[in-house]
């Protein structure tokens, strides 16, 4: 994935809304012989597992780049912990599991270092992923200018 400006691609276009907004930011690359653009269109689906996790990762940039407080990996911890816990914890086998690495890591901190290697959001299904991006969303921009999840065709 290249970093074009603001412009992140690939980009998959879905909908009218993806092709308008994707046209208006073209029309404002600036373009030389010197420093040439590729554009390459295909016609390919996305699984939409792929996207969810695509935007994820998309708000944990946004968020580490524009506060500056916690790297990408920490937001990414901390979201897990506080949203994805919550909601994996209706399955037995996960409350099982979290219950007993939890004993030995009394502390947020160490609950938050954890994430790093605990498996929780790839246990997720669409519509639970889409739960936590949701709650995501709904506090974490409140503070910060995060990706529409429209530009990556995702209703949530």
């Amino acid at each position: 994935m290249s970093d074009l400006g603001l412009l992140r691609f690939p980009v998959n276009i879905t909908n009218d809304y993806q092709r308008d907004e994707l046209c208006k930011k073209i029309g404002k690359l600036e373009t030389s012989r010197q420093k040439p653009i590729l554009v390459k269109i295909t016609d390919v689906k996305e699984k939409r597992s792929n996207a969810i996790n695509r935007l994820a990762h998309m708000w944990y940039r946004n968020c580490a780049q524009q506060g500056g407080e916690y790297t990408e990996e920490q937001v990414k911890c901390i979201s897990k912990l506080k949203w994805g816990v919550p909601i994996m914890r209706q399955h037995e086998k996960f409350n099982t599991t979290w219950m007993k690495l939890i004993a030995g890591f009394p502390t947020y901190e160490e609950q938050v270092e954890l994430m790093q290697y605990l498996p929780v959001t790839s246990l997720m299904t669409n519509a639970e992923m889409s739960s936590y991006l949701t709650h995501f969303k709904n506090l974490m921009g409140q503070h910060y200018d995060l990706v529409d999840p429209k530009l990556e065709g995702i209703e949530l």
